[in-house]
C-alpha cells in the first residue's frame, strides 16, 4: 500500500494540463502514479518531467546504453516499479528478455559487449557509491565521447533518484504495467 496518497484529480488549471500532457505521452498508461504522488509538489513535479523528457529525447547517448544502465540500477535495488516501466523502453530501445535476465549475472554472461559490460560495472559502482567509479569512468573514456560520459552518469544518477522516490514511498505499479515484471524477478 502506497505511503501518501496519489492526487488523481487535479486541483488546478495548471495540474489538469499537465496531467493532460503526461497521459498524451504515456503510450497508453495515463498519468502515471509517480507522478500523481508527485503531484503533491507540482513544481517538483514538472521539473523533473522536463529532465526526464530531456533525458529520453534529447541525448547523444546511445539508448540501448542507457537502458542497460537504468535497468541494473533497479534491479541492484529491487525496484519493482522502475524495472517494470524499464522493461517496456528496454525492448523499445531493442533489448531482448534474454539480456535483461542476464543482467543479474552480466560479467559472466555471453550477450554483452566489453562496452556493455563496462557500462554495468559503472552503474554498480555509481549505485552503490564505490570509490572506483572514477577509474571505471576513465576506462568509459576510451569508449564514449565526455559528452556521453557526463549524459551516462546523469541517467544512472537521475534513476537512481527515482528508485528512491518510489521505494520508501511505495508507489504502486499501474494494473497494466505489473505484468512487464518477468518470472524471474525478485518476489
Amino acid at each position: 500500500m502506497a505511503v501518501v496518497s496519489q492526487v488523481e484529480t487535479p486541483n488546478s488549471p495548471q495540474l489538469q494540463e499537465f496531467y493532460e500532457i503526461i497521459e498524451r505521452t504515456s503510450r497508453g498508461l495515463g498519468v502515471l502514479n509517480v507522478f500523481k504522488v508527485m503531484a503533491h509538489t507540482p513544481d517538483l513535479m514538472r521539473v523533473w518531467w522536463e529532465m526526464m523528457t530531456a533525458l529520453f529525447t534529447r541525448l547523444s547517448l546511445d539508448p540501448r546504453l542507457r537502458e542497460l544502465a537504468v535497468l541494473r540500477l533497479f534491479h541492484v535495488l529491487r525496484c519493482d516499479y522502475g524495472f517494470a516501466h524499464h522493461v517496456r523502453i528496454g525492448r523499445q530501445v531493442g533489448l531482448t528478455a534474454v539480456e535483461m535476465e542476464a543482467l543479474a549475472e552480466y560479467e559472466s554472461a555471453s550477450g554483452f559487449s566489453e562496452l556493455e559490460r563496462l557500462v554495468l560495472r559503472y552503474t554498480d559502482s555509481v549505485t552503490a557509491m564505490r570509490a572506483d567509479s572514477a577509474e571505471l569512468a576513465r576506462e568509459l573514456l576510451n569508449h564514449l565521447a565526455e559528452r556521453d560520459l557526463v549524459e551516462l552518469t546523469f541517467c544512472i544518477a537521475n534513476w537512481n533518484a527515482m528508485a528512491r522516490l518510489l521505494t520508501p514511498l511505495a508507489v504502486e505499479m499501474e494494473p497494466a504495467v505489473v505484468s512487464e515484471l518477468p518470472p524471474w524477478w525478485p518476489k
